[in-house]
């Protein structure tokens, strides 16, 4: 049990680390610090674009802590899942670097720096297609993960009262997976001129399909027969 409890401890501080990592990859002002109060200024116009990113890193990352606080032990199969998304987590910081940059810039009517990193609506296509693509094998490896946990929760040592816990995070992941691909689907299918915003929209699923989600699991609660009946 010591040996396992020891396994699954480095796993996580392995994961939390690559994390770590992929946020000093979203670098704010390229990294070097400022020589002039101009640098200054340029390099906090970043932090926007930063901000963005660092949510998006954290998200995932408090998503595997999630599944390590319900999930006391791991397995090879754990590890292999947790392995794959600190790959795609490294790999998705890229596209999420660009496309933050760019939000920020649209965003701030042209205030902020970003507007040369997307030269043209097939240049807007092509980072969105790719970046949610990312978003959406990243998000679905956290749908396996948490779905791996439910079916294999009495290996893995989860109590009964966190099973339907490991469900639940199931199912949201789903719903962020599914926004993901929605938007690279978008960038790929709606005419030109629609391209510039509605596949960053779709991303505007994750909260109104968790609260659809939180809406069904509080009147299933209701319905639910008293314990005992």
């Amino acid at each position: 049990m010591e040996t396992a409890e020891r396994d699954s401890r480095r796993l996580d501080a392995f994961v939390d680390a690559a994390f770590a990592f992929a946020v000093t990859l979203l670098i704010v002002a390229g990294g070097e610090a400022p020589t002039s109060v101009e640098g200054l200024y340029a390099g906090l116009a970043c932090v926007p674009a930063f901000a963005m990113g660092f949510g998006l890193i954290t998200m995932f990352w408090l998503g595997h802590r999630s599944f390590g606080h319900l999930v006391p032990r791991r397995d090879n199969m754990v590890v292999v899942i947790s392995l794959a998304i600190v790959f795609m987590s490294l790999v998705y910081v890229m596209p999420l670097q660009m496309l933050a940059n760019t939000a920020a810039h649209y965003l701030s009517g042209g205030r902020l720096p970003g507007g040369e990193m997307i030269a043209s609506l097939d240049d807007l296509k092509a980072t969105f297609t790719i970046y949610g693509l990312g978003f959406a094998i990243l998000s679905g490896l956290y749908v396996w993960l948490f779905r791996y946990g439910t079916l294999r929760a009495v290996a893995l040592g989860v109590s009964t009262a966190d099973r339907p816990r490991l469900a639940e995070w199931t199912q949201t992941w789903c719903v962020i997976a599914t926004s993901g691909l929605l938007s690279a689907v978008l960038a790929q299918v709606v005419p030109q001129g629609l391209r510039y915003g509605l596949p960053g929209f779709a991303y505007w699923l994750i909260p109104v399909g968790i609260a659809v989600l939180d809406a069904r699991r509080r009147h299933q609660a209701r319905s639910a027969p008293p314990d005992g009946t």
